[in-house]
């Protein structure tokens, strides 16, 4: 549909999103005015991830840590296959998606949107991102069983490569860090024999994974409270990414709006 689409269209610079994202009129003005002052031949947009109930609000914030937190600086290094790809929008010269293949070099694609960013970036293009949460708002999952089915379908195939496997590495890293402080005050807490450092540790890795989720939260102008969740988002993050590689690799079977999907006719 989107290869379809850009034959459909005749403007040089093409704008990729979900049918479901809002956009501030001003958006793409201000969004080619960047595009064009830095040169770059793809431009994704970080949009307000919209969240209803404490579900959505717990574990959507999980994309900016990884983001802004994690690995996201990788980007910018043009040697490294990490690139920054958006459902909420991809704008992308013509020029470029038409060197590159468009859409029908990704005909499996279960992440095309970010796919399409790391096949610009390896054809020696130069990428960028725009902070558009104040210019582009989007809800993507609706509740706990949103979230978790709508990521179980793609979330192994992040994992590809060496940017997956760095992107795998962070996932692991953040899980420890978060859920084992966490578990040690709880076992503190209920009267379990834990030495007294090994709690003063706990309770400082935890407030300072706190403070740092916080002042995240804070400019981007989210729910503070939130932060207070972490071990939460991690140990269910966790297992969804458990599953998403049961599914992968195991099952081999892909479900997604009602609609069965075998894994080996998929890819990154």
């Amino acid at each position: 549909a989107l290869w379809l689409g850009s034959t459909a269209a005749d403007g040089e610079i093409l704008l990729f999103a979900d049918a479901d994202v809002r956009y501030d009129p001003r958006t793409l003005r201000e969004a080619v005015a960047v595009m064009e002052g830095r040169g770059l031949a793809l431009l994704a947009f970080f949009p307000r991830l919209e969240t209803r109930g404490f579900w959505e609000s717990v574990l959507l914030p999980y994309l900016a840590v990884a983001v802004f937190l994690g690995l996201g600086f990788l980007a910018r290094v043009r040697r490294c296959p990490i690139a920054m790809g958006a459902g909420a929008g991809n704008l992308v010269r013509r020029r470029v998606y038409d060197t590159v293949g468009g859409h029908a070099a990704l005909p499996d694609s279960v992440v095309d949107d970010v796919r399409l960013a790391v096949t610009v970036k390896r054809a020696g293009f130069r990428l960028g991102a725009f902070r558009a949460e104040d210019r582009v708002a989007v809800r993507i999952y609706s509740g706990f069983r949103g979230v978790w089915n709508g990521f179980t379908k793609n979330l192994a195939w992040v994992y590809s490569g060496v940017g997956g496997a760095l992107l795998f590495a962070l996932t692991i890293g953040l899980s420890a860090v978060s859920i084992a402080p966490a578990a040690v005050l709880a076992i503190a807490a209920v009267g379990g024999k834990i030495a007294g450092r090994d709690v003063a540790l706990a309770a400082a890795v935890y407030a300072s994974s706190v403070l740092l989720r916080g002042t995240l939260a804070a400019v981007l102008r989210d729910p503070l409270w939130p932060a207070l969740t972490q071990p939460i988002m991690a140990a269910v993050w966790a297992g969804l990414m458990g599953r998403s590689l049961f599914h992968r690799f195991i099952r081999r079977r892909l479900t997604w709006r009602g609609r069965e999907f075998h894994a080996r006719s998929a890819r990154f």
